[in-house]
């Protein structure tokens, strides 16, 4: 006799046991009396102990190597096993909440509705043999919760078919493939088998989607109006992404390559970052003034560098969208790739209608405060803006005060000769007559050459060398001038023979500062940023460097020594009473004196912000155990006078000589690559390029 498909639908989401769910009748099913809408029911029928919990056991994936233990293997298929139940689950439910449905598409349902049931049959099976029985676990009620409350059929099949059943096209073939490399046959045919029939389940779904979606809009554009948060593509996709299960399933090009480069929070709760470099500039403006907005360059360039400091759940703001073929390279080089929202031309954050952990511009200056006015409000913990940007957190971003800390030390160690002497630090001058006497003054010490520094000011643009007995000329004497009008004075300190530039990476927290790193810096001939070497700290360098650095000092390198017990401790403490949170770098550098020896300058600048040495320190996480890098990056101008002229042709160039080459893991790391970090069709001015390889012999040093 016939059996109607709302009966059947009702034995499978109401039944109370796991026979009643997973058993399908050998008589007709017919859907002559499809009945009236249910609402979705608040609590889901089960057995004892099948119920879910909301603290249920989630995706924890078992390691390669755990793997091999057959225990490991049972936890992993009871959480699969899991999804599999409540999918079928689901499925009786899309049968009972929309009775009016086309039949062909609540036929389809039930076919798959009864395959689900296999595999739900086939996993509890399996990890029975593993040792674990369905159940034993608790079982998280996530999926059931981001399904059941669907409205409309189209609901259900992007949140079920292209979101859930999409991502298993990964998870299937990836564990499908890992499952065979520790030897175990039986459940890799198991996955197989899911796998085949999830680009049946995703095709099936992908087909009412493009019935039912709004007409003349893409298949990305609607899959992701429909996806109310916490859903996002991002669930539609694992760890390894499947291009040519989703090519079988019937998905276009065009939404294969949006989701693949696509991201957002999966549930944390995000930090959003922002490439504000010209810190000084909105540091050194009076506050009296309007504050201009001004984007120069350096910003529009660059401003995809904090996506390699970024988690995969932040979120990255920006003005103009990458290419997502410049992604997928990033994505390809072992990179994680953040949420990016665009804000355009806008002079302010664009609304993010969820809660936020924490904003993390490059710095917190005027600037900063200006873009995040309207977003404060989204964070889940409220913050005082006044200790974000005040009069003693501007006087951090002022070269006066990183000298007056420098001579301070200097005075201190006076007797250490390998420490500089405190007349390197330089003075304040606020006149040429008084720069006349300082210059005077250096020379008789030996030092015949002098550099002016703008209190506000990067190297690129706030310094100015002025060599021995060199009559000052017009432009130096304009630039001087401004400096006096705009900022009241400019640091004179001796141009030093420079020999090895570094940078001391700290994280400035509540209750001290963390040391990150001692990276190596490249600087051209007036000081200017060129680039990061990231391998251990001395490697390669000159061996007289090498030993000038690292002399053992209480059993640790005298460099590393000196600033962990004489610097960092006090630097934290003038950081604290100013409010200041956040990243440091102290840029130093080792130079030869007049006399021929070698001595560390202690504090050349205190950074109260993100730098560049952080980014090269960030990026070489990615290098596999033994390989060594360089983070650079390089002007327009730089590649005039090449066979590569253009941002476009070098980077072709470059990567088609040193292709990207991954470790073989599950979390692969860059064994040698030459990759453009920003997009190379996009800049106009500055490229960052970072290369990778096996000796430091081989990099473009």
């Amino acid at each position: 006799m016939p059996i109607q498909l709302q009966d059947f639908a009702k034995q499978v989401l109401f039944g109370e046991t796991l026979e009643e769910k997973l058993s399908f009748p050998r008589s007709e099913i017919i859907d002559t009396l499809p009945g009236s809408p249910i609402k979705t029911p608040r609590k889901l029928s089960r057995p004892h102990h099948l119920r879910l919990h909301e603290d249920g056991v989630k995706a924890n994936h078992p390691s390669n190597a755990k793997l091999v233990d057959e225990r490991e293997r049972g936890r992993l298929l009871h959480f699969f096993g899991n999804h599999e139940l409540l999918a079928t689950e689901l499925m009786a439910l899309v049968l009972l909440k929309f009775p009016e449905a086309p039949s062909s598409f609540r036929l389809g349902v039930l076919e798959t509705l009864k395959e689900e049931q296999i595999h739900t049959q086939l996993y509890i099976h399996r990890m029975k043999q593993c040792g674990v029985e369905f159940g034993e676990l608790p079982l998280s009620d996530y999926f059931w919760k981001s399904v059941s409350s669907m409205e409309d059929p189209l609901d259900y099949v992007t949140r079920l078919s292209l979101t859930f059943e999409q991502a298993n096209l990964d998870y299937s073939f990836e564990y499908k493939k890992i499952f065979e490399s520790v030897g175990d046959d039986a459940t890799a045919s198991l996955l197989d088998r899911i796998y085949r029939d999830e680009i049946q389940h995703v095709g099936f779904g992908l087909k009412w989607f493009r019935r039912w979606k709004d007409s003349g809009r893409t298949d990305w554009e609607v899959f992701r109006k429909r996806l109310v948060f916490p859903l996002s593509p991002s669930r539609a996709k694992g760890s390894r992404y499947n291009i040519d299960g989703r090519i079988q399933a019937g998905l276009d090009d065009a939404f294969i390559s949006d989701l693949q480069v696509f991201h957002q929070s999966r549930g944390r709760t995000p930090s959003v970052l922002w490439f504000n470099p010209d810190a000084e500039r909105y540091a050194a403006e009076d506050p009296a003034n309007e504050l201009s907005m001004e984007r120069t360059q350096l910003q529009d360039d660059l401003e995809i560098l904090p996506l390699f400091y970024s988690r995969q759940d932040d979120i990255l703001l920006m003005s103009t969208p990458p290419e997502k073929e410049h992604l997928r390279n990033i994505q390809n080089s072992g990179f994680t790739l953040p949420e990016i929202l665009i804000h355009g031309d806008q002079k302010a954050a664009p609304t993010i209608p969820r809660k936020i952990g924490k904003l993390r511009p490059w710095s917190w200056t005027p600037d900063s405060l200006a873009f995040f006015r309207n977003t404060f409000k989204s964070l889940t913990r409220p913050i005082q803006l006044d200790t974000l940007w005040n009069a003693s957190i501007r006087d951090l971003f002022s070269k006066k005060w990183s000298t007056q800390w420098g001579k301070q030390i200097a005075r201190e160690t006076e007797e250490d000769e390998w420490i500089a002497p405190p007349e390197v630090y330089g003075e304040p001058v606020a006149d040429l007559e008084t720069l006349n006497t300082v210059r005077d003054t250096l020379k008789g010490l030996g030092y015949e050459n002098v550099v002016c520094k703008a209190p506000f000011g990067t190297a690129a643009n706030g310094n100015r060398c002025i060599l021995a007995n060199e009559i000052l000329g017009a432009s130096t004497l304009a630039w001087l001038g401004k400096r006096w009008k705009d900022q009241g004075y400019v640091i004179v300190e001796p141009w030093l023979d420079r020999v090895f530039d570094f940078s001391v990476q700290l994280e400035v927290e509540t209750d001290k500062a963390r040391t990150i790193a001692f990276t190596r810096l490249l600087n051209n001939h007036r000081g200017q940023f060129k680039g990061v070497v990231t391998a251990s700290f001395c490697q390669g360098v000159d061996p007289e460097i090498a030993r000038f650095l690292m002399e053992p000092k209480e059993g640790k390198p005298r460099v590393y020594h000196f600033y962990e017990t004489l610097v960092i401790s006090r630097l934290f403490s003038e950081m604290r009473n100013s409010g200041y949170i956040g990243p440091l770098g102290i840029d130093a550098f080792v130079y030869r004196s007049p006399m021929g020896t070698l001595q560390l300058k202690t504090i050349v600048e205190i950074n109260s912000r993100m730098t560049m040495g952080r980014i090269g320190y960030e990026l070489s996480k990615r290098n596999a155990a033994r390989s060594v890098g360089l983070f650079q990056i390089l002007t327009r101008s730089q590649l005039s006078k090449t066979d590569t002229p253009t941002f476009i042709d070098y980077s072709r160039k470059l990567m088609a000589q040193y292709p990207t080459v991954l470790t073989k893991e599950t979390n692969p790391r860059l064994v040698s690559s030459s990759s453009p970090l920003n997009d190379p069709h996009t800049a106009k001015k500055f490229l960052a390029v970072y290369h990778v390889r096996e000796k430091l012999s081989q990099l473009p040093l």
